[in-house]
């Protein structure tokens, strides 16, 4: 993959090859260790490894702002309490995350599509609509994920990822790697993963993005 890197980057930039012909074309590209040395390679950056190290970095502060202003942002994180007795690291990266979307004016929902194993059907129809999605599929409410994975143009292009911050961070790179543009919806909570975590660009932040970062990283 590294030594076609160059004529794929042709195709996908400049060709604009659709995503059913790369799926064919280049089918390794959609393996989750291929993402990451894809989006190294586009931005000589390390993929998982380094939006971790920032998540862990600052998802406590990002918890403590949203549960400082209460309201209608609090109230769309209704996993806040958990927190307060599950240091889990892998739980705590989630909720981080769902503190992040509606801190941007987003919402949560645009990106994250949770369903029930009885609901398979429906989740099946629903996904396929989707431009752009992660999709979590539980047991029963609030019981532990069987499947996490990723919608791009309503194909499902991987599955079976660790976590939520996992499925946020393989997205990313596949908006790297398949030079696809953000969400409208959610524009905001990735260029703050772009500039802020990543560090890719981070000059001209966006006004809420920049508050954000502002309240995270300048409170001396």
């Amino acid at each position: 993959m590294a030594q076609t890197f160059a004529f794929r980057r042709q195709e996908i930039v400049d060709k604009k090859t659709s995503l059913h012909n790369i799926i064919e074309r280049w089918p390794a590209l959609f393996e989750v260790q291929e993402v990451n040395q894809e989006f190294l390679r586009v931005t000589t950056r390390p993929l998982e490894a380094r939006f971790m190290q920032k998540l862990d970095e600052k998802s406590g502060e990002l918890i403590q702002v949203v549960r400082k202003k209460g309201g209608a942002i609090r109230e769309k994180t209704k996993l806040l309490p958990i927190v307060e007795t599950d240091t889990d690291t892998t739980t705590k990266r989630g909720i981080a995350l769902k503190c992040l979307i509606p801190n941007m004016g987003e919402s949560v929902e645009d990106l994250i599509k949770e369903f029930l194993v009885s609901e398979k059907e429906e989740a099946g129809q629903i996904l396929q609509q989707e431009t752009m999605a992660i999709f979590i599929i539980r047991d029963a409410q609030g019981a532990a994920p069987k499947d996490i994975g990723i919608i791009l143009e309503g194909q499902e292009v991987v599955n079976k990822l660790a976590s939520v911050a996992n499925a946020v961070a393989i997205l990313l790179g596949f908006l790297y790697a398949l030079n696809l543009e953000y969400p409208k919806t959610l524009k905001l909570t990735f260029e703050y993963i772009q500039k802020v975590f990543m560090e890719l660009d981070p000059k001209g932040m966006a006004t809420k993005v920049k508050k954000l970062y502002d309240q995270l990283y300048n409170t001396a």
